[in-house]
């Protein structure tokens, strides 16, 4: 009997439990009506693109995105070829509504990737670790501004 009580309880605790990841498939409540960039350009159509994608709102906004990207390399070999590289993606971001400044920010990724011989496929492996870094900075600025509408 004991046994049977435990096991509906924890069935019913399991039923009711409901979890979500955060920022999946989120659209926000707000939108941007302009988005300024600066920098690197291939990093501002990415942020620009992911940021008018996941928004739909009310709430109008402006933005200014000022990049900067440096990669560099961290170890070589003994004969003087990069090992280990570095790559930093830098955002400077400033959020206006209704022509007052609400938020200035900063935003900094940086990821460390070995070396590959190829060098079309390191462009490429490079490539990818940039839209993700970009992602991952437009879903920080995402969460800024929701959390601004709290």
């Amino acid at each position: 009997m004991i046994k049977s009580f435990k096991f509906l309880v924890i069935i019913l605790m399991l039923q009711s439990c409901a979890y979500q990841p955060v920022h999946l498939n989120k659209n926000y409540n707000f939108k941007f009506v302009e988005i300024s960039t600066e920098g690197d350009k291939q990093i501002n159509n990415l942020i620009k693109g992911f940021l008018t994608s996941n928004t739909d709102g009310d709430k109008n906004y402006k933005v200014h995105l000022k990049t900067k990207k440096k990669r560099e390399v961290v170890t070589s070999d003994t004969k003087g070829d990069p090992e280990i590289y570095k790559l930093e993606i830098a955002l400077d971001y400033q959020v206006f509504k209704d022509g007052k400044q609400i938020v200035e920010d900063q935003i900094s990724k940086q990821i460390t990737y070995n070396s590959i011989k190829d060098k079309f496929e390191l462009s490429q492996y490079e490539n990818n670790i940039i839209k993700n870094l970009s992602k991952n900075i437009s879903n920080d600025v995402l969460f800024a501004i929701e959390t601004l509408n709290q």
